[in-house]
């Protein structure tokens, strides 16, 4: 193929590439894909939008449950708030009628008072009878002092007690110098207040404490008040009869003996721990729990049977604080830097007097349940003498 025939093949690529590209609708495409892309966009925008809408409303009914829930718990806890106070309190009407008739027959009396006398006093004849008249219309105007100060005062009440029933607000409980704040009253005047509108049933079931320090608006409050009273007297007599337990036993030399022999013994165990902690050989180690075990049943029993004190005094007084003496001793031993022969003797020496010390305590503790093993086998002894004199025993039965 000649040089001609390569440029003419080349041309004829280049042509037909053109070709392509020419009948290659490039507008059409970036269009179709523009108009794709803006239809996906406006596809996930309406889904976000759903799902913001469906997400808010359900913010919204749950922020609408909560506050219905709230307010209903709201108005349960008013309405068994209105069951204890009363809706219409005692001088809320008759208050008003009071002041209002005691006024105006205190005016109108007070008035013929003055004008009678003028009145009279032009018929001599009548003087007497003026006078009894005029002693009736007294009483009559005192009446009406009196019904219009009475109106006054049960009016004064009526607001006092809507104060407390404010100030209250739910609560079940106050006390008595909160509430003397806010009326500016004294705290023994608001008590007696208190208790007289509670006898009038404006607080159906209120109580005030003994010491007239507390108002509580229901039997509920007042009966768990009661049964913490109950309960701090319980305590306050338990302390006390504690205490004189404890003074008898400080008065009595022979308990005073016994709990400083058994301070003094829990002491010891104390200390032969503490050594034990900074001694690493297990041997020894194990050694001196051993002791500390048996030492603490023999305080422990003790305690439990003071009139053994006696026979452990060699125990408590000579042979423990000895047993601590050369436990301290193998533990300043243990801690030389330098294990020489003759602290390795010494060391030997006082795991074997460890060994016998123990052997011997546990003999101590085994003697000290010496009579109560006594007492079981004299008891077995009746029990098995019963059972043959009866016929019981596995011998009778054979035959």
């Amino acid at each position: 193929m000649g040089k001609k025939d390569f440029s003419d093949l080349e041309d004829q690529i280049r042509d037909t590439i053109n070709n392509a590209f020419n009948a290659i609708d490039f507008a059409g495409i970036k269009k179709d894909i523009s108009g794709k892309t803006e239809e996906n966009l406006n596809e996930v925008k309406s889904k976000l939008k759903d799902k913001s809408q469906y997400f808010n409303e359900k913010i919204e009914r749950k922020i609408k449950n909560k506050y219905e829930k709230v307010a209903k718990i709201s108005k349960r806890e008013k309405g068994k708030e209105q069951m204890y106070i009363c809706k219409r309190p005692v001088g809320s009407i008759s208050g008003i009628l009071y002041t209002i008739f005691g006024f105006i027959f205190s005016c109108i009396l007070g008035i013929l008072m003055i004008i009678y006398p003028m009145i009279t006093s032009l018929f001599s004849p009548f003087i007497t009878f003026s006078y009894i008249s005029l002693g009736i219309l007294s009483s009559f105007f005192g009446a009406s002092v009196i019904l219009a100060l009475r109106g006054s005062y049960l009016r004064k009440r009526v607001k006092r007690f809507k104060q407390y029933v404010k100030f209250l607000n739910g609560k079940d409980y106050c006390s008595i110098e909160e509430l003397a704040s806010i009326t500016r009253k004294k705290d023994k005047f608001v008590a007696k207040d208190l208790s007289k509108m509670i006898k009038l049933s404006m607080f159906t079931e209120a109580h005030i404490d003994d010491k007239k320090t507390c108002f509580m608006l229901n039997n509920e409050v007042y009966q768990n008040y009661l049964n913490s009273q109950e309960a701090l007297k319980q305590r306050n007599e338990d302390e006390l009869k504690r205490q004189e337990q404890s003074n008898e036993k400080i008065n009595d030399p022979r308990q005073e003996e016994l709990m400083r022999t058994i301070e003094m013994v829990k002491n010891y165990i104390k200390q032969i721990e503490s050594a034990n902690d900074a001694i690493s050989a297990e041997e020894i180690s194990t050694k001196l729990y051993r002791l500390q075990n048996i030492v603490s049943q023999i305080i422990n029993y003790v305690e439990k049977n003071p009139k053994k004190l006696r026979e452990v005094n060699k125990f408590t007084n000579h042979y423990i604080p000895i047993t601590l003496k050369l436990v301290n001793s193998y533990k300043e031993l243990n801690d030389q830097p330098v294990q020489g022969d003759n602290i390795k003797s010494a060391k030997n020496q006082i795991e074997k007097s460890i060994d016998i010390i123990n052997i011997a305590f546990e003999k101590l503790l085994d003697d000290l349940f010496e009579e109560i093993a006594l007492d079981i086998s004299t008891d077995i002894s009746v029990l098995e003498t019963l059972f043959t004199q009866e016929g019981l025993t596995k011998n009778d039965f054979k035959k």
